[in-house]
């Protein structure tokens, strides 16, 4: 596999501004398709990954090799990304990389947030036993991570840049897989480089979490990238 320092040269990932919306909401990060496969590749080892962790077999030695040369095949044809030569944050090898948004990324749920007039950015979401923790409960550093994901993109809605330098997790209640979750993130307040964003998990009427993060905003972040996905 060959390694393309530069990335590939696509354009960052875009946002929708939440004044822009009406009272529904709508979805606030577009990554796009580039038409390659890559999408329908990620959402297929999604149901692998789901399967191999959910299951018990009796004998999957054909299986392995079946996969093995898959990833073989890839390891050729595909160009690795170096994900230190990134032009700008917020480009589609970047966030599409992401284990909580990224299309491209089979670890990821993904998400898929919607923003409303107010900055609220929510996404409905139904996690699988590859998520478990306790039986029958999300593992607690997955709501975590989700957790750390929605109030970065709170900020962006915002206008906000900014790194996880706190983050406060209180658990109400287990989060149950395999039942439809709800997690809505704000951001509350910002005074120089600091900002304070928090968030809720709900399943139904019931609260699972709640969080709350302080953000440091990086020296000489660039107007352009204060509405980008750009979090950690």
């Amino acid at each position: 596999m060959s390694t393309d320092s530069s990335a590939s040269g696509e354009q960052p990932v875009e946002t929708t501004d939440p004044g822009s919306v009406d009272a529904d909401g709508a979805p606030f990060l577009q990554q796009p398709d580039d038409g390659s496969g890559h999408l329908e590749l990620a959402a297929e080892l999604r149901r692998l990954r789901g399967l191999v962790a959910g299951s018990t077999f009796e004998d999957v030695h054909e299986a392995v090799a079946t996969v093995r040369e898959l990833s073989d095949h890839l390891e050729k044809v595909g160009t690795r990304v170096n994900p230190f030569t990134y032009e700008t944050w917020g480009v589609p090898e970047h966030i599409g990389a992401n284990p909580a948004i990224g299309s491209r990324n089979p670890i990821s749920p993904p998400l898929e947030p919607v923003v409303f007039p107010d900055g609220t950015v929510r996404v409905e979401l139904t996690l699988g036993i590859e998520y478990q923790g306790p039986p029958g409960c999300v593992h607690g550093g997955i709501v975590a991570l989700l957790f750390d994901e929605m109030l970065g993109l709170a900020n962006a809605a915002a206008g906000s840049v900014g790194m996880t330098a706190d983050l406060r997790v209180t658990y109400k209640s287990p989060t149950p897989l395999l039942q439809p979750l709800r997690i809505e993130a704000r951001q509350i307040r910002t005074e120089g480089r600091k900002i304070w964003t928090e968030a809720t998990l709900h399943t139904g009427d019931t609260l699972c979490a709640r969080t709350e993060g302080l953000f440091i905003e990086p020296r000489g972040i660039r107007d352009e990238d204060r509405d980008k996905p750009i979090e950690g």
